[in-house]
């Protein structure tokens, strides 16, 4: 578990501590701030892994480069 998904559990149990404990507008306010800010660490999270998924794609198609590069240099040595 990664520190969002703890900080993420933090405010569900919050949430529930909430509706039962506070009372008037707070009894829905805190609850309603609490799964906001869940929803938007959920959408963070999810960039935060597209963008290393992405960075693992680039470098593995440069590694590809590479290769094919150093296998046509290799080749034309042996022909010269």
């Amino acid at each position: 578990m990664g520190i969002f998904s703890l900080f993420e559990l933090f405010l569900v149990l919050f949430t529930f501590y909430a509706i039962l404990k506070y009372e008037g507008g707070m009894r829905v306010l805190v609850p309603i701030l609490c799964l906001v800010a869940v929803f938007l660490f959920e959408r963070l999270q999810g960039r935060l892994q597209e963008d290393e998924e992405a960075k693992k794609r680039l470098l593995r198609y440069k590694l590809e480069d590479y290769r094919k590069g150093d296998v046509e240099t290799k080749s034309r040595g042996d022909v010269i």
